[in-house]
C-alpha cells in the first residue's frame, strides 16, 4: 500500500471535487477543511461517515491568523521560520509533506497555502471554482508577475507567490487545457464535469449523504426549483418587499409539482417561513450537486434576475424574471 493523498479545501465546491476524487483513490486520503466553509464541523462529520477518508481535520484560519513579514530582510530571513512557528507552535497544527503521495490545494493564497510554502512542500494547484483557469483574463496573476524582480523572487522563494507561480507547484489542474494559456509546462487537464457525469447511482447517493441533511421526497414528479437572489443584502429591496415578491413569484410560476428551493450560500433567510411545504435544499450545497447528484430532473427552474440558470442542466424549462417583472406581480 502506498502513501495517501492530502486534499485541502476552502469551499463546499472544492469539497465536492475532492469527495469525488477520493472515490477513485486506492489509498484513503486525508482531508483538511478550512473553517471558512459554513458549518465545517458538521460537514467534517458527514465526510468522515462516508468511510472514504483516513482522517478529516478542520483548520481555523481566523484563529490561526498569519505571520506575514514586512521589509526586505525580515521577509528574506524570517518569513519561513515565522510562518511555520505561527501555525505549528502558536496554533498547534502541522502537516508532514513526506507523509503524502501528493498534496492538492485549491486556494494557495490562504494561510494553509502559505504554510505549505513555508514547509517548501510541493503541491498540485486545483481550480478554486469550476473551470476558473479557463477564464479569458487573469488580472491577479498578471499583477503578481509585474512585481519588481518577479523571476528572482520565484527562483529564490522570496516571500509568497500564489495561483501557480510558486516554484514547487508540480502541476496546475484545468478543466480544459485548450482553453487556457497558463502554465504550459505544468498544466494538467482533469475535467471535473466529466468526473461528475461519470458518477454511478451509488456514488451520487454518497454525495447526497454529505451535502443534503434533509430527506428528499419519495416522489418528485413535476418538481419545480426556485432559486432566489437576495436583493436585500444588495440594498435593492427591503426585507418585507422581497418576501412578498418571492411569494408572488412562486404562486405565479412554481406550481404543478413539489417545490424545491436552493438559495445562495450567503443568503441566511429561513425560506421555510414563507414556503412551509417546500423542500429547502442546503444553502451551502454546491450547485453542481443539483446537476450531477440528484435522482430526478426538475420540470421547471425559476429565478429572478440571476445568472444561476446558465449552468443548470437538470431542468426541462428555465424561467428568469427581471426584477421589474417580479415586482409587477405584486400589483
Amino acid at each position: 500500500m502506498g502513501l495517501p493523498n492530502l486534499y485541502i479545501c476552502h469551499t463546499a465546491y472544492q469539497v465536492l471535487v475532492e469527495l469525488v476524487r477520493a472515490m477513485k483513490d486506492t489509498v484513503p486520503p486525508d482531508l483538511i477543511l478550512s473553517s471558512v466553509i459554513p458549518n465545517t464541523e458538521e460537514l467534517a462529520g458527514r465526510l468522515s461517515a462516508t468511510g472514504l477518508f483516513r482522517c478529516v481535520r478542520v483548520f481555523d484560519e481566523e484563529a490561526c491568523g498569519n505571520a506575514i513579514q514586512t521589509g526586505f530582510l525580515r521577509t528574506l530571513l524570517l518569513q519561513r521560520v515565522m510562518g511555520r512557528r505561527n501555525v505549528e507552535k502558536y496554533y498547534g497544527f502541522s502537516i508532514d509533506p513526506k507523509a503524502y503521495a501528493a498534496i492538492y490545494i485549491h486556494n494557495d493564497w490562504s494561510v494553509l497555502g502559505r504554510y505549505l510554502q513555508d514547509l517548501k512542500a510541493p503541491y498540485v494547484l486545483c481550480e478554486d471554482t469550476m473551470a476558473s483557469t479557463c477564464h479569458p483574463d487573469h488580472p491577479l496573476i498578471d499583477q503578481q508577475r509585474a512585481l519588481p524582480h518577479f523571476k528572482l523572487r520565484q527562483k529564490l522563494g522570496y516571500g509568497y507567490l500564489y495561483w501557480g507561480d510558486y516554484k514547487r507547484v508540480t502541476a496546475v489542474e484545468t478543466e480544459c487545457a485548450a482553453r487556457t494559456p497558463l502554465f504550459p509546462q505544468k498544466l494538467r487537464e482533469d475535467s471535473k464535469s466529466d468526473r461528475f457525469h461519470r458518477l454511478t447511482d451509488e456514488q451520487k447517493a454518497l454525495v447526497r449523504q454529505v451535502f443534503l441533511t434533509r430527506p428528499l421526497p419519495e416522489t418528485a414528479e413535476g418538481a419545480v426549483l426556485f432559486l432566489p437572489r437576495d436583493f436585500v443584502s444588495e440594498g435593492l429591496l427591503d426585507g418585507e418587499t422581497q418576501q412578498k415578491m418571492f411569494t408572488a413569484v412562486v404562486k405565479a410560476h412554481c406550481h404543478g409539482g413539489p417545490l424545491f428551493i436552493k438559495t445562495h450560500p450567503r443568503d441566511t433567510f429561513d425560506y421555510s417561513r414563507l414556503f412551509p411545504e417546500a423542500v429547502i435544499l442546503e444553502r451551502t450545497m454546491p450547485s453542481e450537486v443539483l446537476n450531477f447528484a440528484l435522482p430526478f430532473r426538475f420540470k421547471k427552474a425559476v429565478t429572478v434576475e440571476s445568472t444561476v440558470l446558465k449552468t443548470l442542466e437538470v431542468t426541462d424549462e428555465k424561467l428568469e424574471l427581471s426584477l421589474t417583472q417580479a415586482l409587477d406581480l405584486l400589483s
